[in-house]
């Protein structure tokens, strides 16, 4: 039986560079074969301030947090 995968879109809480801020995250959910199991992948950050400056934040969505980099406005995730 093969992974069922749907797009949703999940709040998100982001913090870092001194801020702390709400955004939204569209992900791939991945669901496991015969389990009630699933994963995220693929998050794309949107709904951020326009101000937030470059740099290291950690983003908590769907019960997860991961460490993602701004870089000229564009987000980099994850970073180890």
């Amino acid at each position: 039986m093969a992974s069922k995968r749907e797009n949703v879109t999940l709040s998100g809480h982001l913090v870092g560079m001194g801020r702390d801020v709400a955004c939204r995250v569209r992900v791939v959910k991945v669901s496991l074969p015969g389990t009630a199991e699933y994963n995220y992948i693929r998050p794309v950050i949107h709904d951020v301030p326009s101000d937030l400056p470059d740099g290291l934040y950690s983003i908590t969505f769907g019960g997860k947090t991961e460490r993602v980099q701004r870089h000229q406005g564009a987000w980099i995730a994850p970073v180890a």
